[in-house]
């Protein structure tokens, strides 16, 4: 693995709850107090939501003006991490910010093949067509994937919308669009969707393993299968959202739902994914420190890291 480099983003203006802002900042100060080997000379890179303001002018993509704002900010320091032959670990506030690390890899290697591994309870493949919260944080992966209008829009959307949404999509200098093709994603522990992410899904025959499955045929078999599902691929992108693991373990998240993953599954997931030839950048995401004291969400990401950083 080459030196990592921490690049924090302080926005949750994708986020339907406020506070995921300060999670990338309250992991970041667990990990300079902590002794991990792989990270204890890591430099840090924030990006946090500077002058960008909450805008209710756009009610099915909430913020989106400051949002793109903030995710070409991010695109370009990671980029810079990249090109500085560093591996970037990303801690974000909201999993919308997902779409600045992945533009930022595919606009640095063009040429390449880029897999994901989405590791979350939720798709993340609405659009501001179909979207029922307007909360961005539940639409990087359609953004990736090149969605534009579908043919029956749920939402009647406004063409400064539509023009902002564009420009995400094809967020970077060389505007490639869609950044992934849908069979280089994988989506582990999904257990939490709507009627239109599923057919999404099942239209795209996007693999993904429920929580479910992952009981039925073990958290080895299951990254087996995802390395295998992306041997095609040259580079991939780990990205785990916290609220992929079991809700009895931390609450510390803006969307928690039951029957996650285990440590013990996250840590074998992530410790053979991240180490991976392939692997040129681990996200983490969706800590929200206001919604968990008793059992901080930081804390349980923190030994996470240790397992996964630690020679």
């Amino acid at each position: 693995m080459n030196r990592v480099k921490i690049v924090s983003i302080e926005s949750d203006f994708g986020a339907g709850k406020k506070g995921a802002k300060l999670g990338p900042r309250a992991l970041l100060q667990k990990i300079r107090s902590a002794n991990i080997p792989l990270l204890k000379d890591s430099t840090n890179v924030n990006i946090s939501m500077g002058d960008a303001t909450e805008n209710i002018l756009f009610p099915f993509s909430k913020n989106i003006d400051s949002i793109l704002q903030i995710q070409n900010d991010s695109m370009f320091q990671i980029e810079n991490v990249l090109a500085a032959n560093e591996f970037p670990l990303i801690l974000s506030g909201d999993h919308f910010n997902a779409v600045s690390a992945i533009s930022a890899i595919k606009n640095h290697f063009p040429e390449k093949r880029l897999g994901i591994v989405w590791i979350d309870a939720h798709a993340d493949l609405h659009s501001p067509y179909t979207t029922p919260s307007g909360n961005m944080h539940g639409m990087p992966l359609a953004a990736m994937l090149g969605i534009k209008k579908p043919e029956n829009p749920r939402n009647d959307i406004d063409n400064q919308t539509m023009k902002l949404w564009d420009c995400l999509v094809e967020l970077g200098e060389k505007k490639i669009c869609p950044k992934i093709i849908s069979k280089d994603l994988v989506i582990i522990d999904l257990r939490n969707y709507e009627d239109e992410e599923f057919a999404l899904l099942n239209e795209k025959n996007i693999k993904f393993f429920t929580s479910q499955v992952i009981k039925e045929i073990g958290i080895e078999t299951v990254v087996s299968l995802t390395l295998e599902q992306l041997s095609e691929c040259d580079l991939i992108y780990v990205s785990f959202d916290v609220d992929s693991l079991d809700p009895e373990i931390s609450i510390g998240t803006g969307t928690p739902a039951p029957g996650g993953l285990s440590i013990k599954e996250a840590t074998y997931i992530l410790k053979n994914l991240v180490h991976h030839r392939k692997t040129v950048a681990l996200e983490i995401t969706e800590i929200n420190p206001l919604l968990d004291r008793e059992n901080p969400m930081e804390d349980v990401v923190l030994e996470l890291l240790k397992k996964i950083f630690t020679t």
